[in-house]
């Protein structure tokens, strides 16, 4: 039997159910605290102040997200803002304001779950504000590797830590991930642990990273369970290599004017 936890919601709700508390000693499921530096290309995007979950700079004006509640208010980016710069969910750093919002053109529900945001000012680079480059198109990450995830997601008592985390998943082999979730959406990649719970709500738009560069976004997250116990926890990314050329094209497009 198979239970999926996925997140599509609106702001009222996650206000309401989710209150703005982030909790000192509070940790993303199986991370660790890090300070900014050690991820600089690691963003939180904001939804009229309300923190969303995480994104990640690919170049100076460039951001790649969730396309999920993006979706909903592509036509409103003046409602959104990038934090830059800062280890702490709500505070520090710098944030920039979001001029043009682009979703994958094949978007539904969990399908290319990706969205790029162009800001209406560069950030000024530093050690704790920096592009990570992408995976090239067509370029894979070997099953079994180890990744890297950073973010706020909430933890297993829905708090939300004040301090950026970051921990290491194993990429799945996609054809096992494809037995275990048969209605896996194209253009992704599976990391998980079978053993703990790692990543949840909050960390959906941030960086899955494999030897420096980004391999994948965080889509949604799924449990699977038998008879009640869980027999594996898999988090689905969406996969930079397969989406590279249309990602391309849409930052070229994007700043073409300039």
């Amino acid at each position: 039997m198979f239970y999926f936890l996925c997140f599509y919601f609106e702001i009222p709700i996650l206000a309401k159910k989710y209150p703005m508390s982030p909790t000192k000693n509070a940790k993303i499921l199986g991370g660790h605290d890090i300070d900014i530096t050690e991820a600089p290309y690691q963003v939180s995007v904001h939804f009229l102040g309300v923190f969303l979950w995480g994104g990640v700079l690919v170049d100076k004006d460039i951001v790649l997200t969730s396309a999920y509640f993006s979706n909903v208010q592509s036509s409103h980016p003046e409602h959104f803002k990038i934090r830059a710069g800062s280890s702490i969910i709500d505070e520090g750093g710098e944030l920039y304001q979001v001029e043009k919002i682009v979703i994958h053109p094949d978007h539904h529900w969990f399908s290319y779950n990706l969205a790029v945001f162009k800001l209406s000012t560069p950030v000024t680079l530093s050690d704790k504000v920096a592009a990570i480059p992408m995976m090239k198109s067509g370029e894979e990450v070997p099953d079994g590797a180890n990744l890297q995830v950073t973010g706020w997601g909430l933890t297993d008592n829905e708090e939300w830590p004040v301090m950026l985390q970051r921990v290491e998943v194993p990429k799945i082999n996609l054809d096992l991930c494809r037995k275990q979730l048969p209605d896996l959406p194209k253009a992704v990649m599976c990391a998980g642990d079978d053993a703990v719970d790692k990543g949840f709500f909050g960390d959906e738009g941030g960086p899955l990273v494999y030897n420096g560069k980004l391999a994948g976004v965080s889509s949604y997250f799924t449990l699977v369970k038998d008879d009640s116990k869980i027999i594996m926890f898999t988090e689905v990314y969406t996969k930079v290599s397969a989406l590279r050329s249309w990602i391309d094209k849409t930052i070229q497009n994007m700043t073409s004017h300039i």
